[in-house]
């Protein structure tokens, strides 16, 4: 409620108690980054299964409902979850996507990119195991798969690329193809997870995409 041009506040703050609306908009934003990085931690920490809006209440000392004030519905707090997972990864990719050599060597790079990025944010290979969690959520559902087709319109958009430099066959069926290097990415993320990270996933990666380089190269 404004009064003289202040905002009251009543999350956090003692019975008419004032501060100025920016104080209470970067306090807000502030509190919606403490939420999503609790989120990610319990992600990695407990999987899916126990990221819920009570535990994420409880790892930051947050009452649940006070939770939703920030972010109304479970299904917009993944959003902001993905968006901020979104915001770390697409700089280095980028810069992958963009960079010198061939479009399959851009490719390799892009791959071998996702992986360091996995290793270092241990959060994004817990989103591998979120269907059962989001069974009986379309709307979740439909949100993480968008996301995840991502990769795949990378990897096509560069198998493409290769046709068009005279290094991939023509012939190339090129969305199966992307979706044999999701996949690829995908299982070697859940093997790497499954065996507490000892798995080297970027000297597997190099042999599997060698081979399957070579099944597309142009003869």
């Amino acid at each position: 409620m404004k009064q003289g041009g202040k905002v009251m506040v009543t999350d956090g703050e003692a019975p008419g108690e004032e501060r100025p609306a920016g104080r209470q908009r970067k306090a807000g934003d502030t509190r919606r980054a403490e939420i999503i990085e609790a989120a990610l931690e319990l992600l990695h920490e407990v999987g899916p299964a126990g990221t819920t809006t009570t535990a994420i209440a409880r790892r930051i000392g947050m009452a649940q409902g006070s939770l939703f004030r920030h972010f109304p519905t479970k299904h917009a707090m993944w959003d902001a979850l993905l968006d901020n997972l979104s915001q770390r990864i697409a700089p280095p990719v980028q810069e992958a996507l963009k960079g010198s050599g061939s479009p399959m060597t851009r490719l390799r790079e892009v791959m071998h990119t996702w992986l360091r990025l996995t290793e270092s944010i241990p959060a994004l290979s817990s989103l591998i195991f979120m269907r059962g969690v989001l069974a009986d959520s379309p709307d979740m559902r439909r949100l993480l798969v968008e996301r995840l087709q991502r990769p795949h319109r990378i990897y096509c958009t560069l198998i493409r690329e290769g046709i068009a430099a005279g290094e991939v066959s023509p012939e190339t069926d090129v969305e199966r193809v992307g979706w044999i290097l999701s996949g690829l990415k995908h299982g070697l993320v859940m093997r790497w997870t499954l065996l507490d990270g000892t798995l080297d996933m970027h000297a597997d990666l190099d042999v599997m995409l060698d081979t399957i380089i070579a099944g597309i190269s142009k003869r």
